[in-house]
């Protein structure tokens, strides 16, 4: 085994010193440019596909050079054990993929460590080791693809995937990303066996070999409705393209003006002021908040945005350092450290939770929203929500008043304090949200002689089957802080729902599969709204599909090289799972063979 492990590395010795070096040099060249550290997602996202496709094909040309049937024979009959020779070989792999992908990233943050003023956390230390297990993820699936049925072993692609939508992060992203690449690893132990193109042997190894497969077939199906969404789109009858958005629909909502949004809610009102209300909508100005969809957390190793910002005057650019709590200042010039900054005039006090711009000298966290005092170089928390609350948009001007909201209520805060002073402010009014925050699409205002006029529109979700009863609402808030509902009206799904559920109903067992591996390890997050139950016809189009799998299971099964137990067990699976357990079967197992009708004699053959 050894002497394998030493072969392997020395055979691919001279790619990995080059793409370390490569990859040192490109890393060394941007973060002369930019602080590697601050970039948004989109940057951290390209960098983890690179990684994971330079590991894939890596799994995919050492495996494909063994995977020819004489040397395949010659390397499985070695005198050990199969899973040595795999060790061997993998370990091989991980350790060219330490070289080339997590040591040029440690090297980088050392060195923006150790000869920089730079902000460099913990979690910025865990980065190698993520990139190495990202890249050990996809070598895992390319070797897993390389050597396993060519039939249907490139469907293990798809797990990966897993990474792009997964909740977690900071440590719990890394034990995510552990758990994926042990699934991989037992797929490849599986296959790596003198004759892989044989169906397993048991039961467990089918259902395991068989979940990529049918989630691949799962993910082809459902993509194929996007292919159906296009002819609809050149036919010009698709609800998205036509140069009027369908009347009272979801679409309308989402594209009208905010003042438009606001007529709409009050189209149908019969309350007296409603004429009144046209007017002052038409004269006004309007204030529109769109709800976040994230916040930061502690720890983790990527940034939504860049947390940083930069006080002009003093030439000091200030970066938020999760291990402290606090912003880190370094010269926007010279580039040397010029201390910390908390909150607070005299202690400095940490920040509850990580914190970032969103406007000039104004910053927020989930908790509270700051100002930062160009004069006296300070930051001053300004707005506090309540205990059990967290924000969901940061405050913003609304006429003569801010608007800000959480993950219950909008808020309003009285803006000539807000700019006369630094203190703490007390909000003028709270209006609770008629809906989930997680379904909120935006919030449109205008200000009245004595209150707002507010308007919530509730489509998020729509299109992704997690909202069934979208609906927008308006109320009246007055000078005293009483909120009196004015209009509420439903609002249409403008496309079929068998379209917009078809990631339910073609496999609600692979649905719910998903969003468990989702949501594995994460943190729960306040500003996601729970999935709304679907129409019944939905429940029984799901069971019209597992009908339709189980009859079709049967019939295909019997026609297949399957054990008794084994057929069954696939039948009762395909009846469980849906269509892609049937899509799995069909590709998994090999037909039954079968003699001709008649045999020659031998008395006739000889004559």
């Amino acid at each position: 085994m050894i002497d394998l492990f030493k072969s392997e590395l020395l055979r691919f010795r001279p790619w990995a010193l080059a793409a370390a070096v490569v990859h040192a040099g490109v890393l060394g060249f941007m973060t002369r440019i930019v602080d590697l550290a601050q970039q948004p997602l989109l940057v951290y996202q390209v960098f983890a596909m690179t990684y994971a496709v330079a590991g894939t094909l890596l799994g995919l040309y050492q495996m494909g050079s063994y995977r020819k049937p004489n040397q395949w024979l010659s390397l499985l009959h070695r005198p050990m054990h199969r899973l040595r020779i795999a060790g061997a070989l993998g370990g091989a792999g991980a350790v060219v993929l330490c070289v080339a992908v997590a040591l040029p990233i440690a090297l980088v943050a050392l060195y923006q460590d150790a000869m920089t003023a730079r902000v460099v956390d913990m979690r910025h230390w865990l980065m190698p080791v993520s990139a190495w297990l990202i890249a050990l993820i996809g070598y895992a699936a390319g070797a897993y693809a390389m050597i396993g049925n060519r039939r249907h072993s490139f469907a293990v692609l798809v797990l990966p995937c897993l990474l792009m939508f997964a909740q977690a992060s900071g440590v719990a992203m890394l034990a995510l990303q552990a758990t994926l690449l042990a699934v991989l690893l037992a797929l490849v132990a599986i296959v790596f066996r003198p004759d892989p193109a044989a169906p397993p042997r048991n039961f467990a190894a089918t259902v395991a070999t068989a979940l990529p497969v049918q989630l691949g077939a799962y993910f082809l199906v459902w993509m194929l409705g996007y292919g159906l969404e296009m002819a609809w789109t050149a036919s010009g009858t698709h609800p998205l393209n036509t140069p009027t958005p369908p009347k009272g629909g979801t679409i309308e909502a989402d594209r009208a003006e905010g003042k438009d949004i606001l007529l709409l809610g009050i189209e149908r009102s019969r309350d007296p002021e409603a004429a009144l209300w046209r007017e002052q909508i038409a004269l006004s100005d309007v204030y529109t908040h769109y709800p976040l969809r994230n916040l930061p957390h502690r720890g983790e190793m990527t940034n939504l945005q860049p947390m940083e910002f930069t006080d002009g005057e003093r030439h000091v650019t200030w970066v938020f350092k999760h291990d402290s709590m606090r912003f880190v200042g370094y010269g926007a010039l010279d580039k040397r450290a010029r201390g910390d900054l908390g909150v607070g005039e005299g202690k400095q006090l940490a920040f509850p939770a990580p914190t970032m711009p969103f406007a000039a000298d104004y910053l927020y966290n989930a908790h509270a929203a700051y100002q930062y005092d160009d004069g006296q170089g300070r930051i001053h928390e300004r707005i506090r929500l309540p205990r059990g609350e967290v924000m969901a948009s940061p405050p913003q001007p609304a006429g003569d008043n801010l608007l800000a909201l959480s993950d219950r209520a909008v808020y309003v805060y009285p803006g000539r304090e807000a700019v006369n002073g630094l203190d703490l402010l007390q909000p003028l009014m709270r209006v609770p949200m008629p809906g989930q925050v997680g379904n909120l699409s935006r919030m449109d205002a205008i200000e009245l002689l004595d209150g707002y006029l507010v308007s919530f529109t509730y489509t998020w979700g729509a299109w992704s089957s997690e909202l069934q009863h979208p609906f927008q609402q308006v109320v009246r808030v007055d000078g005293d802080g009483r909120v009196r509902e004015i209009a509420r009206r439903d609002l249409a799904l403008d496309l079929p729902t068998a379209y917009t559920s078809r990631i339910w109903w073609l496999s609600p067992v692979l649905r719910t599969l998903c969003l468990r591996a989702q949501d594995l390890y994460a943190a729960p997050d306040p500003l996601r709204a729970p999935a709304q139950p679907l129409p019944r016809s939905m429940l029984w189009l799901a069971l019209a599909c597992c009908i339709a799998s189980l009859l079709g299971a049967v019939w295909l099964s019997a026609r297949l090289q399957l054990s008794p137990r084994h057929r069954w067990l696939w039948v009762a699976m395909c009846g469980v799972v849906g269509l892609p357990a049937l899509l799995a079967l069909w590709l998994m197992v090999p037909k039954r063979e079968t003699l001709p009708a008649s045999l020659p004699s031998l008395s006739t053959a000889a004559a």
